[in-house]
């Protein structure tokens, strides 16, 4: 048997002021996709080991990850799908397509970019051969999606770190398919609801208990896959809302009662997903009068793996603000994506002392920039590699050059471009412990707490302006269907209907 690979991940952000570009993907094809993923516990890199382990010969075409921004250029986009169409068309008769998407990427031209990938591999592979999707817990599931794969599988976790173990899900899902053995049916319900991502995690609350329902349902053997997709909420797309997918062997009607029956209940529990949101000095204070550290504040309206450029300002003038005395008693650390500040650092070198105007150079709208006198404690190529679970750990990331600036207590990690900010070997790697900070700032909703939650004193949800603010109704929606909540309330229960495939 031989079997196709591919992974083409990113979601968007239509608030972002940043569009995508084919670069940003950093796109390898062929064997070097394989070697990016192998031996890693992402959903490719669980495609490798199932299939190997099964004997199957592996045709590896394109393995390619951008951070969260805007849609893609209509050209670049153009570009990717059809160097990857391409290899997968020269790759001759496969018998199976794993192929791991997020599910909320879109273009210029493409609103559904995955629909659109998917259509065209199912086009070019015919309609028998097996197409097995993962996706992201965040997914904006579409009925083109749908319609292409034979079976989608989603994350269960949120944070994620079950890729792998999505993939290998997935992976042995499709063989049994692919051999015959299985013959799976699936059903999708699409929700009028959008909700914020702070409280989506699947360690407790709403999610966990869907989610956990979901499994349920697995253990029982009544479903091959059950995924609850709790949808990128800064999309603004006219197929939009949080979904239920749920995938059984050959018994559809089963499938579509299911996912009826846990979109009612995801509905039901919707207002539980609400997030309080505290103000930056408010915070600060807080942080200050506890014992110990350190205290994680969760910039979520500037979190770069969200969509936002990561240039906020609203923690960091709060820190300048509130007056922290100079020494090490309450130390703390902030990721600012400021290419100008980097490029000073750069040419003044190490002990250099500057004044700088940092951030708000690229979200001009909400942010301004922050004057500062700092000494430039550190430079760097910006090259690291994540270690915590989720989150491509193993491979390396680029940042761009990367400088720590010093202004008395505050350690700030300046880039030439956004990174992921949930793992704290990003701060290690640039000689910062998180764990002897008073306060550590991560540009992210909810991603970060694998790794952070485990060493925070305290964590809060800090309110400031943003291109992925949880403050939904303060972004000017245009496309999206109405009445959704919570930009309308619906008064009158939604049908829940299945679409079936």
């Amino acid at each position: 048997m031989r079997a196709a690979v591919a992974s083409i991940l990113q979601e968007s952000n239509h608030f972002s002021p940043v569009k995508t570009r084919y670069e940003d993907f950093s796109p390898v094809f062929g064997e070097a996709a394989a070697a990016r993923h192998r031996g890693k516990r992402t959903e490719m890199g669980a495609f490798l080991d199932v299939l190997s382990a099964a004997g199957v010969e592996i045709v590896p075409v394109v393995a390619a990850w951008a951070i969260t921004a805007n849609r893609m250029l209509r050209a670049d986009f153009a570009r990717l799908a059809d160097e990857t169409l391409g290899r997968l068309r020269a790759a001759g008769p496969v018998d199976m397509l794993l192929f791991a998407l997020h599910g909320a990427q879109s273009a210029e031209g493409a609103e559904d970019a995955e629909g659109a990938l998917l259509s065209r591999a199912r086009e070019l592979l015919g309609p028998s051969v097996p197409i097995v999707v993962t996706l992201d817990l965040h997914a904006n599931v579409t009925r083109a999606m749908v319609t292409h794969a034979t079976a989608i599988v989603g994350y269960k976790t949120y944070p994620h770190v079950d890729m792998y173990e999505t993939g290998t899900a997935a992976a042995h899902l499709a063989l049994a398919a692919a051999r015959g053995q299985s013959h799976p049916a699936m059903a999708f319900v699409k929700l009028p609801l959008i909700v914020p991502a702070e409280n989506m995690q699947t360690t407790a609350g709403p999610m966990a208990e869907l989610v956990a329902a979901g499994a349920g349902i697995e253990e029982r053997r009544e479903a091959l896959s059950v995924s609850i997709f709790g949808v990128q909420p800064w999309l603004d797309t006219p197929e939009m809302g949080c979904s239920v997918v749920v995938v059984t062997e050959g018994a559809p009607k089963r499938a579509a009662r299911h996912a009826s029956a846990l979109a009612r209940r995801f509905w039901k529990n919707r207002r539980r997903f609400d997030v309080t949101l505290t103000p930056p000095a408010e915070a600060i204070a807080q942080a200050l009068a506890l014992d110990g550290g350190p205290v994680v504040f969760a910039e979520s309206a500037d979190s770069t793996g969200s969509g936002s450029p990561g240039d906020g300002t609203g923690v960091l003038r709060a820190l300048v603000d509130a007056g922290i005395p100079a020494n090490d008693t309450a130390p703390s650390a902030l990721f600012l994506v400021d290419p100008d500040a980097v490029s000073a650092a750069h040419a003044a070198g190490p002990g250099a002392a500057l004044t700088l105007k940092l951030g708000g150079g690229i979200d001009r709208k909400r942010n301004r920039p922050v004057p500062l006198a700092v000494r430039v404690r550190m430079l760097s190529d910006g090259r690291w590699t994540p270690v915590a679970r989720g989150y491509n750990p193993g491979i390396e990331q680029s940042m761009g050059r990367a400088a720590v600036l010093e202004a008395g207590s505050l350690r700030i990690l300046a880039a030439e471009r956004p990174t992921m900010t949930v793992d704290p070997e990003l701060f290690r790697s640039h000689g910062i412990e998180p764990t002897r900070l008073k306060i550590v700032v991560v540009k992210s909703p909810n991603g970060f707490r694998a790794a952070y939650e485990p060493l925070a004193r305290a964590v809060f949800v800090i309110d400031t302006p943003g291109a992925s603010t949880a403050n939904l109704r303060t972004l000017p929606f245009k496309k999206v269907p109405r009445p959704i909540e919570p930009l309308d309330t619906i008064s009158e229960l939604p049908s829940f209907e299945a679409f079936v495939r």
